[in-house]
């Protein structure tokens, strides 16, 4: 099942679509600043190869994300979520999950006591899928700031890069 899907209009596998959200990567990992973030600091974790299903992804895959996660998560919520360790860490596998582009992919959402959705948290899935949400930021900033709390320098040279 690994690459089914429409890989041709798939944004994680066009190459140049996904460079200016690029806030950090690994091996097989990109994390990216979600282009209609429902939270200020929402992420995705996203496999450079093309898989629909967390199954799919090789030992060393598996291994990787771990890895990233443990790098990203922990700047995401110092910058964003100040009160305590909370955070969303999400897929939607599968036809039925509401998910809208065929590529597995994690979003990670660092929650505040003082956002939005602490009240009512069902609807953070419903603004997700609507698209509803005012939070119109200023994506290059935001991804300039991360890329400045990981570490991260793009490579100079297209196709060789490397996490730090």
């Amino acid at each position: 099942m690994a690459g089914k899907g429409r890989k041709g209009t798939d944004p994680f596998c066009i190459k140049g679509k996904i460079e200016q959200q690029t806030i950090f990567e690994s091996r097989h990992f990109y994390a990216l600043y979600d282009i209609r973030p429902v939270v200020p600091g929402h992420c995705l974790l996203v496999p450079k190869r093309h898989v629909l299903d967390m199954m799919e992804l090789t030992v060393a895959e598996t291994k990787d994300f771990h890895r990233i996660a443990g790098k990203v998560i922990p700047v995401l919520l110092k910058e964003y979520s100040r009160e305590e360790r909370s955070y969303d860490l999400t897929a939607q596998i599968g036809p039925y999950s509401g998910r809208t582009v065929k590529h597995l992919h994690f979003h990670v959402l660092p929650r505040g006591k003082r956002d939005e959705y602490q009240k009512r948290n069902v609807h953070i899935y419903l603004d997700i899928e609507s698209n509803r949400t005012n939070l119109l930021l200023n994506i290059k900033e935001e991804v300039r700031k991360l890329r400045k709390a990981l570490g991260y320098r793009q490579a100079q040279r297209a196709g060789k890069r490397r996490a730090r």
